[in-house]
């Protein structure tokens, strides 16, 4: 398996061959200083497998206008930058989530996000230090399936994308928008990962 930077860079080259826009805006690494301030802020300690994944590059800068079909490293799904994930971070209520979803398993109040689809739909990684569920990714989502830990950490997300990219999983249509054959990367994610339970439905 690869690094998360060797497989951010991969999927970006693969992007770029395919003629998709998000190579295109992406910003800059964070610096560890910038990291480091957010951190501060916040009152959280990124994990090093986080401070990687804003060390190799920033989100991507937004403009408003350009439709979610162009901009996402997987369909319609963003990486958020550090400032931008500082919003949506003060924006989240824990415990109304919990009170909403009737969550009965453990489930902390320190995770960071760093992708998401603007509608409700995001990526959190598990900061809660001590408790099993650190490191892991936390998916709260509006399409009908119940928030979850999806993957056990970021190294297997972006594995898994990575993988998608190199098998074809991932394709544009005749406007450049990012397509993904579903039941492939959900084969993919289970092959990777057969303890998640949320994936073995693609290959049942």
């Amino acid at each position: 398996m690869g690094t998360i930077r060797e497989n951010i860079n991969y999927i970006i080259s693969a992007q770029k061959d395919l003629g998709y826009h998000m190579p295109s805006i992406i910003n800059p690494p964070a610096t560890e200083k910038e990291i480091r301030i957010v951190e501060e802020k916040i009152g959280l300690k990124f994990n090093a497998a986080l401070i990687e994944l804003f060390g190799t590059v920033n989100g991507i800068q937004l403009d408003g206008k350009t439709p979610s079909g162009l901009t996402g490293i997987i369909p319609i799904y963003d990486l958020l930058s550090l400032n931008d994930a500082i919003d949506y971070y003060n924006e989240m209520n824990w415990d109304d989530h919990k009170d909403i979803y009737e969550i009965e398993y453990e489930l902390g109040h320190q995770l960071f996000p760093f992708i998401h689809d603007g509608a409700g739909n995001c990526y959190w990684v598990d900061l809660n230090e001590g408790t099993d569920n650190y490191g892991k990714l936390y998916c709260t989502n509006t399409f009908g399936d119940r928030p979850d830990y999806l993957f056990n950490s970021l190294d297997f997300f972006f594995e898994a994308i990575k993988r998608g990219y190199e098998r074809g999983i991932f394709s544009l249509d005749e406007e450049g928008y990012l397509n993904c054959q579903y039941k492939g990367w959900g084969v993919i994610c289970h092959e990777l990962d057969k303890s998640i339970a949320y994936w073995g439905k693609y290959v049942s």
